[in-house]
C-alpha cells in the first residue's frame, strides 16, 4: 500500500557538474531517474511542485560537447552555482583535464559541507583530487581503480561496488553505475516503494545483481590480448573443470613452475588463488541471479561439494551462501 503522505513542499534541487568530453550517460542516466521521479509524483499522486529539479553545470554556460559528437546546454557555469541538495560529478574522458583544477576544487570543498556530494564513473578521481575521499570508501570504474588509489592515497577503494556510501559521499562505478546510485538516493529520500515504482518505469534493476568484478574480469582478459589474457579467458569457460596447476600450465605453453612465476608477475596472484576467487565470483553471481541448489551452483562453479562451497562463502564473505542468496538474490 502506497502511502499518499506527500514529501517536502520544497524541490530537491541536483546539480550534475559535467565537462567537455563527458560520458554523456553519467549526465543524462542519473538525472532522468530524478526527472523520472519527480514525474511519478504528479502522475500518481497528484503533486504540483515538482519533487526533484535538475540541472547540468559546466565550466562555463552554453553548449557542451559529449562523448558520441553529442551536445547538451549548460545554462550555468558551476561557478555561479553557490547552494543545491545534491551534487554529482561526471565522469568520463573529459573528467581528466579538471584533475589540476584548483578552482573547481576549492568550488568542490566550498560545497561539500551543504550538500549531498557524490559522482559518476571517473568523476571519483576529480573528487579525490580534491581531497574530498581522504578517510573515506570510494569506488570508480574499474579501469580506473588504481589511478583513484594513486590520486586519493587516503581513500579505500572499494574494487567490486556498484556504488559506495561513506562519511556521506556517494561515488559509482562506470556509466550505468550512476542509475544505480541515483536510485538509491532517490530510496533514501522517499522510501523503497518509490525508487521501485521508478526502477520499473525505466525498465531496469532497483539494485543490480552483483559486483563490477563480474563485468571486469572478461574485460580484463580480452583487453590484455597475451598468452595470460587468453588464459583467463580459458579459465572462465572451463570453471566448472578440475583446473590443477599443471593443467593451467598445459594450455598456456608454459612449465608450472614457469606458469606460477609469471602468473603472480603478470597478475599478481598465483593461478591456484586466481580460479579460486573465479570461482566464487561465479557463485555469487549464481547466487544473485538464479534459483538454483547449491549443490549445482557448487558443481557449475568447480567447487567440489556444497559444503567446499559454504566454507569459502564464510572465509571470504562473512556469511553462509543460503544467507547471501537472501540478501542479495535477485
Amino acid at each position: 500500500m502506497i502511502s499518499r503522505t506527500f514529501p517536502s513542499a520544497q524541490s530537491h534541487h541536483v546539480v550534475m557538474v559535467g565537462f567537455p568530453g563527458a560520458q554523456v550517460l553519467d549526465v543524462v542516466g542519473p538525472l532522468e531517474v530524478f526527472a523520472r521521479t519527480a514525474r511519478w509524483f504528479a502522475d500518481e499522486l497528484g503533486r504540483t511542485e515538482p519533487v526533484y529539479t535538475t540541472e547540468l553545470a559546466a565550466p562555463s554556460a552554453g553548449p557542451l560537447p559529449m562523448s558520441q559528437s553529442l551536445e547538451l546546454v549548460a545554462r550555468r557555469s558551476w561557478r555561479e552555482v553557490d547552494a543545491c541538495d545534491t551534487l554529482l560529478v561526471a565522469g568520463g574522458v573529459g573528467a581528466d583535464a579538471h584533475l589540476d583544477d584548483a578552482e573547481l576544487h576549492a568550488w568542490l570543498r566550498r560545497m561539500a559541507p551543504q550538500t549531498r556530494l557524490g559522482s559518476v564513473c571517473t568523476g571519483a578521481l576529480v573528487l579525490g583530487a580534491a581531497g574530498l575521499l581522504n578517510g573515506r570508501h570510494a569506488t570508480t570504474h574499474w579501469r580506473s581503480l588504481d589511478r583513484l588509489a594513486a590520486i586519493a592515497p587516503g581513500c579505500q577503494v572499494e574494487r567490486n561496488a556498484i556504488f559506495v556510501e561513506s562519511g556521506g559521499v556517494f561515488t559509482s562505478a562506470g556509466v550505468m553505475a550512476g542509475i544505480d546510485l541515483a536510485l538509491e538516493l532517490v530510496e533514501r529520500d522517499h522510501g523503497k516503494h518509490v525508487a521501485l515504482a521508478v526502477a520499473q518505469e525505466l525498465v531496469v534493476y532497483r539494485k543490480r545483481p552483483g559486483g563490477q568484478s563480474q563485468f571486469s574480469r572478461f574485460l580484463e582478459a580480452e583487453r590484455r590480448g597475451d598468452r595470460f589474457g587468453r588464459l583467463q579467458l580459458w579459465i572462465l569457460d572451463h570453471l566448472a573443470e578440475p583446473l590443477p596447476l599443471e593443467r593451467l600450465a598445459a594450455e598456456a605453453g608454459l612449465s608450472p613452475r614457469h606458469l606460477t612465476r609469471r602468473f603472480k608477475t603478470e597478475l599478481g596472484v598465483t593461478p591456484a588463488a586466481y580460479v579460486a576467487r573465479l570461482r566464487l565470483e561465479e557463485a555469487r553471481r549464481r547466487l544473485e541471479t538464479g534459483p538454483s541448489n547449491l549443490k549445482d551452483v557448487a558443481r557449475g562453479c568447480g567447487f567440489a561439494d556444497a559444503q567446499n562451497l559454504r566454507r569459502s562463502f564464510r572465509r571470504h564473505i562473512g556469511v553462509g551462501p543460503r544467507d547471501y542468496r537472501e540478501r542479495f538474490g535477485g
